[in-house]
């Protein structure tokens, strides 16, 4: 099965926005997000519902996330899950690709290149948000 990118980053940030924290005096609790959230979400109604347990999968085992509950445990797929936190590595590579600009080009040089693992598309993103702020930075400097 091929990864969809598109849901991918979407399910990402799904998760960013979604996941919280409520304090009850001193014990904070943590409001999570589960699998069937993420599947009724208007956000990801485009997205095929196999499309987005791969991408919570493909998450996981990059470490941009945290889940528990997992169904069933150790499986190549989830029939259900407790989204519990986006780790610092998946903040980051959130904040790379959450510029729909930066998206694009990072996919349109991805789909050139023919290379679509999360790795290269990290790495990837970084550099076109690099080149992006250099432009911005040019083109405010002229100003000036």
């Amino acid at each position: 099965m091929r990864i969809n990118i598109d849901c991918l980053r979407d399910v990402l940030l799904y998760c960013i926005n979604n996941l919280d924290y409520i304090e009850n005096g001193y014990i904070w609790k943590c409001e999570v997000v589960e699998l069937k959230d993420i599947y009724k979400s208007e956000d990801l109604q485009q997205y095929p519902k196999k499309d987005i347990m791969y991408s919570v999968l493909k998450l996981k085992e990059s470490e941009y996330i945290k889940i528990s509950c997992e169904q069933p445990k150790e499986a190549t797929y989830i029939n259900d899950c407790v989204i519990m936190d986006v780790t610092m590595k998946g903040h980051q590579f959130a904040e790379t690709i959450k510029e729909p600009t930066v998206w694009e080009k990072t996919k349109s040089i991805a789909n050139k290149v023919g290379n679509h693992t999360l790795h290269f598309l990290e790495n990837l993103a970084h550099d076109v948000a690099v080149e992006i702020a250099k432009q911005t930075i040019s083109v405010m400097m002229q100003q000036l």
